[in-house]
């Protein structure tokens, strides 16, 4: 059977067109296995990452490069399946493909559009990166977006018209090459040294999600679709930015829907009405919007200094505030009390020291432990030398940190905005000069022997008068100096001398306390004593009163009763006196002899003779 020489053409060309297809996918494919290896290797935590793997995995270099490499990967695969399902199968029947190209390409789709979300969180400055990894990186780009060109030069040539797929895949090699291209473009400048903005990474980004997203709706749209024969069946791939920008035009949308669905919208008095508001209500919402832009609001730890027609006119607390609206009324924010801190150094990126999280009772923070030792946030200066009668210089290092505001005065928030640009920079420079200055009028000897409380303050009352002269509208808050380090020859004997001064400083502490010790117990002593005395001699004298007191009343007893008294304090001393001792009576008129005077039950003694007595 014999073929026309336009059929043997249009076989050749099919042929020719797969092999493009199948080299691109394979070459996809592999890019995009590669790379996927690469991150997935760079981001395990026990590798040391090589700065083209740091390039990749902390850029958005590798999100769009998987993303743009999935698209390809499907616009390329689903095409293949539809051109082989369409020569296999007779032109009329119902498509056998439909659901395998849906489901060959959203797999991909979602992974391009997860891939394309993620490196949009990952845009960030270029100057860390060496300029070897973005060289490569930018090659690698660019070297894919060539090959893509070629496939897309190759599909949009007349030859291939007769392919049903050939207009979406190259709209969608289109969207894909001038993502590449960005890409290579944005890290060839930062391998050239050119400073750019973030922002333009956001360029590629929104293509590319903007290609998955569309990828992923015309699968959807397909998968509830009435089935298609082999025929009219698609690869549903396509880029409407880069194919037909036409197509979401009013009037072809219009059309669509009437000859697609018989919705015709020039009848429709609603649509009608909707046209003919839409420039008066779109006019009224921008001005209101427009009016809308003179309602400022002030957060509490910030001001705001109004300008009108670009002259200050006042000083806005924090609130809401009404203004003219922009250009003619305009609010510059600044700071309402916030407390800033800068740090004096000679490294320009010193990094900040980790928090301490020890407590008052505990063990001193490792960064405490840095006395006799460099630090990123200490700074070096000259002062002066006198030994053995020779002049000289030696190296301090200090480390200073500097607290400071705005001034909370209309004027100082004035100054602040519009003299000074950068407040961290003018106070470095402003307290490097201080410092210099003062460490070139001091001797080596004066400054350690000087606290440091004191330096801080003659430190602080230059750096504020310095600013005051600038009319910097900055305000000075403290001066914190955590140490002043010795020369590194002198660094032993200085410690030498620190230790002996704690020493001496404990001694006198302890003798202090041994003699406020021996003071408290004196005064214990003696106050002991004293209170003894005074209650003896209180005793003495209350015993005084009492036996004047007892011959006073004798005296006047004896004056009033006579013998009789005497007799009476007779018989009472005799009773006392006589009172527990052992008497003997003798007396004849007794009938016995010896009176027995014990203590015993009177059963025992023998009856008396009463008549005898009487």
């Amino acid at each position: 059977m014999a073929f026309s020489p336009q059929a043997q053409s249009c076989s050749h060309d099919m042929q020719a067109i797969r092999r493009a297809l199948i080299t691109i996918c394979a070459v996809s494919t592999t890019a995009l296995a590669l790379v996927w290896v690469i991150v997935s290797v760079a981001r395990k935590p026990s590798v040391n990452q090589s700065s083209f793997a740091a390039l990749i995995t902390k850029t958005p270099l590798s999100g769009l490069l998987i993303a743009n490499l999935s698209l390809v990967t499907a616009g390329t695969l689903a095409t293949l399946i539809v051109m082989r399902s369409r020569q296999k199968a007779d032109l009329n029947t119902p498509s056998p493909s439909g659901w395998l190209v849906a489901f060959s390409i959203l797999p991909l789709s979602l992974m391009a559009l997860v891939a394309a979300q993620k490196s949009s969180g990952r845009v960030t400055d270029l100057a860390p990166f060496s300029h070897t990894a973005l060289s490569l990186a930018s090659a690698l780009t660019f070297v894919l977006a060539f090959i893509f060109l070629l496939l897309e030069r190759s599909l949009a040539t007349g030859r291939h018209s007769g392919i049903l797929e050939a207009g979406g895949l190259a709209a969608l090699l289109r969207a894909v090459i001038v993502s590449l291209a960005l890409s290579g473009f944005l890290a060839g400048c930062g391998a050239s040294d050119i400073s750019l903005l973030t922002w333009p990474w956001l360029i590629p980004i929104c293509l590319t999600l903007a290609a998955a997203c569309e990828t992923i709706i015309r699968v959807i749209v397909r998968l509830f679709s009435p089935p298609a024969t082999v025929a009219t069946t698609s690869a549903c791939i396509g880029n409407i930015l880069f194919d037909s920008p036409l197509a979401l035009h009013p009037a072809r949308v219009a059309m669509v829907m009437k000859t697609s669905f018989g919705i015709d919208f020039e009848q429709s008095w609603a649509l009608s009405f909707v046209w003919r508001a839409m420039l008066p209500v779109t006019g009224a919402m921008i001005l209101l919007a427009w009016t809308f832009s003179g309602v400022v609001k002030i957060d509490q730890n910030q001001r705001g200094i109004y300008e009108r027609f670009g002259i200050p006119q006042a000083v806005l607390g924090p609130g809401l505030h009404i203004v003219l609206p922009r250009p003619f009324g305009y609010v510059r924010l600044t700071e309402f009390g916030t407390i800033r801190s800068t740090v004096i150094t000679d490294h320009a990126d010193a990094a900040k020291a980790a928090a301490d999280v020890s407590g008052a009772e505990g063990e001193a923070p490792e960064s405490a432990n840095r006395l006799w030792e460099d630090s990123p946030e200490d700074a070096s200066y000259l002062v002066a030398r006198s030994a053995d009668g020779r002049a000289g210089f030696e190296m301090l290092t200090v480390n200073l940190r500097i607290l400071y505001r705005v001034r909370l005065s209309d004027q100082g928030a004035m100054d602040a905005l519009y003299n000074v640009s950068s407040p961290d920079e003018l106070l470095r420079s402003l307290a490097r000069s201080d410092l210099v200055m003062f460490f070139a009028s001091e001797t080596l000897e004066g400054v350690m022997a000087t606290r440091r409380d004191k330096v801080a303050e003659i430190i602080s009352a230059d750096l504020q008068a310095s600013l005051d002269q600038r009319h910097s509208g900055i305000e000075v808050v403290a001066v914190l100096i955590d140490s002043i380090q010795p020369p590194a020859a002198a660094a032993r004997s200085w410690r030498a001398v620190q230790a002996a001064e704690v020493r001496v400083q404990m001694s006198v502490a302890e003798e202090r306390t041994r003699a406020a010790g021996t003071a408290a117990l004196a005064r214990r002593d003696a106050y002991t004593l004293q209170s003894s005395a005074q209650a003896q001699a209180e005793t003495i004298r209350k015993a005084a009163r009492a036996d004047a007191t007892r011959m006073t009343g004798d005296d006047r007893a004896w004056h009033e009763s006579g013998q009789a008294f005497l007799l009476e304090y007779y018989l009472a001393a005799l009773k006392t006196a006589l009172n527990g001792a052992a008497i003997t009576v003798v007396d004849s008129r007794i009938p016995r002899s010896v009176l027995d005077l014990r203590d015993m039950p009177f059963s025992l003694l023998p009856p008396a003779d009463s008549a005898a007595s009487k």
